[in-house]
């Protein structure tokens, strides 16, 4: 089965292209950058200026304060967790070939454009893979490989569609449904069928932020994933039963709810000592 993977540059995502090169045929990758506004000052304040305009300055200004509190105090301790007792341990046990793979490989900010068209039609997947994508997947993309698109969500759905799914699985207090959904993409974001679901496991909320959270989630759905591509190749894959649970669906965060959810999570935690999921 030839696949690609499109995705945001990272040691994380290069962890999943080492993965799928295992277990499929990987004849490409596209390095997505939807976030090209973050590289220059007029970039950042057209792209605050439009947020503003939907949903108003002082949801803009609270985006921001977080933004700028976990770059400082969160990102880093968070991401030294990821290193440590996912990706390290990976590298050990199946050895880091990233670097050694050959495959074609190009860079857009947008996976609708022309180029990324053509350049997914040279390769010819039979599959595509998504993660860390803030693009809408267009029908033409969508309609290139043989068996469709499929993106890793890093949160329950239908509960916990769009951004940021493990902050506000944490701020609604629903623990036990720090998730991961592996699902088609369709003509709604994140309303796909879902092929493979889970829940996050070795988690330690006195310690683990949604950010490792939500990479721990994708990295505990590999086994399954692994097994629906068995099936689906056979013919034998099935979505998962519909759940009659009322549609959620979530943008950015802002400080003032990260300060709510670490309360909410400081009581759970005293009400629950040694609570690990």
């Amino acid at each position: 089965m030839r696949s690609v993977f499109i995705g945001s540059r990272n040691e994380f995502d290069e962890l999943i292209v080492d993965w799928l090169a295992e277990n499929t045929e990987l004849s490409g990758v596209v390095w997505s950058d939807s976030a090209t506004w973050r590289k220059t000052w007029k970039g950042r304040f057209d792209y605050g200026m439009k947020r503003a305009k939907k949903y108003g300055y002082f949801k803009l200004l609270n985006e921001l304060m977080l933004f700028f509190y976990v770059k400082k105090k969160i990102a880093a301790k968070d991401l030294g967790y990821l290193k440590r007792e996912v990706i390290r341990p990976y590298w050990k046990e199946k050895g880091r070939k990233f670097s050694d793979l050959k495959f074609r490989e190009m860079s857009s900010d947008n996976v609708n454009k022309r180029e990324v068209i053509e350049f997914l039609n040279e390769v010819k997947p039979d599959i595509i893979f998504a993660m860390c994508v803030n693009d809408f997947f267009g029908k033409k993309i969508r309609g290139i490989a043989k068996y469709g698109v499929y993106l890793w969500h890093e949160g329950l759905t239908p509960e916990y569609k769009g951004l940021y799914s493990p902050f506000w699985t944490m701020y609604n207090e629903d623990y036990e449904n720090l998730s991961y959904s592996f699902l088609k993409m369709n003509d709604e974001i994140d309303a796909g069928e879902i092929y493979v679901s889970g829940k996050a496991r070795d988690i330690d909320l006195t310690k683990h932020n949604y950010s490792f959270i939500g990479h721990k989630a994708i990295y505990d759905s590999l086994p399954e994933v692994k097994d629906f591509l068995l099936k689906l190749e056979s013919g034998e894959h099935k979505t998962l039963p519909h759940r009659n649970s009322k549609p959620g669906y979530y943008t950015y965060p802002g400080l003032t709810q990260y300060i709510k959810m670490r309360n909410r999570l400081n009581k759970y935690l005293t009400q629950n000592k040694n609570k690990s999921l």
